[in-house]
């Protein structure tokens, strides 16, 4: 098999030659990893570690022609997007790592003030190229990332403010969150048209725990991110392309919604999350998703030696890989403090090294 068939074959929950891998190091990490394995392109970085797929972000993207910068320089280290979020680079207890800063809609009060806000649109983008560009990565599984539907209104508004709108002024929440549905469905419609079936997942990003619980209640879900995830949904399966939904955190209560909604793959699978037991994830639902994480980067794969990442990951491998369904993954990006003989170890364990 080949990766793209590798992966195909796992989110069909059938059984491949062997259980398929995902890595998504951050560009600290990728950049130790290059020095490390003195690899020198993305293709061979992902070769070597026995990667099946690869994420469009950085690698293919539609060319940028807005009429303001993609990315532009504030001062003091930060940096402000096309969206108007900022972000600038601190150092935490894992490393380096990109933090939000300066949330430029924290005092709106109105959906008036939310109008005035500079938005991104699709027609900033030109796909006219993209399938060309794909065509060389046409082994692996392509993954188109990036649409949010809550978190990246977080960016903006902050995760509080965001959540007591839900709460207090529903229709802020409401407009907010609309416009980045909006964006999303028709930016990922015109590059899911353009690649002419050379994209296989569309992978959406919405954390929706904490360690010990939802961020919302369920029934918030239901109004709030629900409808609005079914449009992502549903434009992925129009295009036969597969759903892959990302949220961290004790998401138990939501699975069946998710299942309900046409979700074909779940990730990260946090296990060290309230609830979010290997075992009962794959009993539970095995049979109807495909499972995709699972491998700690939290306690395992910074903290043991590679010998016990092995037999955690062999372990991991026998409960959700049994019968298929199953991507090995970890429950995060890849941070400075996990070394890279671990990942390794994971990626040979992978391998049935």
């Amino acid at each position: 098999m080949n990766a793209k068939e590798r992966i195909l074959t796992a989110i069909r929950r059938e059984q491949p030659d062997r259980v398929p891998i995902d890595l998504l190091p951050n560009r600290w990490v990728a950049e130790r990893l290059h020095r490390d394995l003195g690899t020198r392109s993305h293709r061979e970085l992902l070769e070597r570690l026995h990667c099946d797929v690869v994420d469009l972000r950085g690698v293919v993207d539609p060319v940028y022609r807005g009429p303001v910068p993609f990315s532009r320089d504030l001062g003091d280290g930060v940096r402000e997007n096309l969206w108007g979020w900022r972000q600038k680079v601190v150092e935490t207890a894992t490393g380096p790592e990109d933090s939000f800063v300066d949330f430029v809609l924290a005092e709106a009060r109105s959906v008036d003030d939310l109008a005035r806000h500079r938005w991104p649109e699709a027609d900033w983008f030109d796909f006219s190229d993209l399938a060309g560009r794909l065509e060389p990565w046409r082994d692996f599984a392509v993954m188109a990332s990036g649409p949010s539907v809550f978190q990246h209104a977080t960016f903006l508004r902050r995760i509080d403010l965001l959540l007591m709108d839900m709460a207090a002024d529903p229709g802020m929440a409401h407009d907010l969150m609309d416009r980045f549905t909006r964006f999303y469905v028709e930016y990922f419609d015109r590059m899911l048209t353009a690649a002419k079936g050379r994209i296989d997942i569309l992978r959406v990003a919405d954390d929706l725990g904490t360690q010990q619980g939802l961020f919302m209640s369920p029934e918030m879900f239901r109004e709030f991110v629900k409808p609005r995830l079914k449009r992502l949904v549903d434009l992925a399966h129009a295009h036969n392309v597969r759903f892959l939904f990302h949220s961290c955190g004790a998401i138990l209560p939501l699975i069946e919604d998710l299942i309900g909604l046409g979700v074909d793959i779940l990730d990260p699978l946090q296990a060290a999350a309230e609830g979010m037991d290997p075992q009962v994830l794959k009993d539970r639902y095995g049979s109807r998703l495909c499972l995709h994480g699972g491998i700690c980067t939290q306690f395992l794969l910074p903290r043991a030696t590679p010998d016990e990442v092995k037999a955690e990951v062999r372990r991991r491998i026998g409960i959700l890989g049994r019968g298929g369904g199953y991507i090995l993954s970890p429950c995060h990006v890849l941070q400075a403090d996990v070394p890279t003989a671990n990942i390794l170890a994971m990626v040979e364990a992978g391998c049935g090294r």
